[in-house]
């Protein structure tokens, strides 16, 4: 999990990228809690809206199948780069500097028509109401139909979108993690 320099690394990009929601990287705790419902036993296509510094990104590749593949959607440099570094030699990896709201676009450019799971800890309560709207909008067309939305925030201001867009919410909370009172949510389709 996370290390002192990893930590630091978050600090720094907290402080000077504006999309940066956590002052320090998730806890494993986090981590486990949110992705117990991806069934690793199976072949998957997984995407991660804004990995940072790959907390979740390695607990997933650590237990993906070899078919599988995880295609890391991150916009600041900084990560981009220590995602790079982390899966170099991980074929299943691929990881884009891009924005989540590209997410269509990146999956055509990869050979992709849809995915099984999208794991999200960007921060949709710095997204304007139509930037908001139209990830989610998004987020749902290019699951597979018994794909599944895992979503987790600081805040509980997105149970009643994801609402709106996904026929099941299940919703979470997870303690230990900085800060406290994670929500994770589980949206399928």
């Amino acid at each position: 999990m996370p290390t002192l320099t990893g930590t630091i690394s978050y600090i720094k990009n907290f402080i000077q990228d504006q999309d940066v929601a956590a002052i320090v990287p998730s806890s494993s705790f986090l981590v486990k809690r949110v992705c117990k419902w991806i069934d690793f036993d199976e072949s998957a296509v997984i995407v991660e809206y804004g990995p940072g510094n790959g907390v979740f990104s390695e607990y997933i590749l650590d237990n993906m199948t070899d078919d599988s593949t995880l295609i890391l959607i991150e916009s600041n440099p900084d990560f981009v780069e220590t995602l790079e570094e982390m899966t170099a030699d991980d074929p299943r990896a691929i990881v884009v500097e891009d924005r989540a709201e590209h997410v269509e676009d990146i999956l055509n450019e990869h050979g992709f028509e849809e995915v099984d799971y999208i794991v999200s800890g960007i921060p949709f309560s710095f997204l304007d109401e139509e930037t908001r709207v139209e990830l989610l909008r998004t987020t749902h067309d290019v699951l597979a139909g018994d794909g599944k939305f895992l979503v987790y925030q600081y805040y509980n201001h997105l149970e009643e979108p994801l609402r709106e867009h996904f026929s099941e919410v299940t919703k979470e909370r997870e303690y230990l993690n900085i800060p406290p009172t994670i929500r994770a949510y589980e949206a399928c389709k």
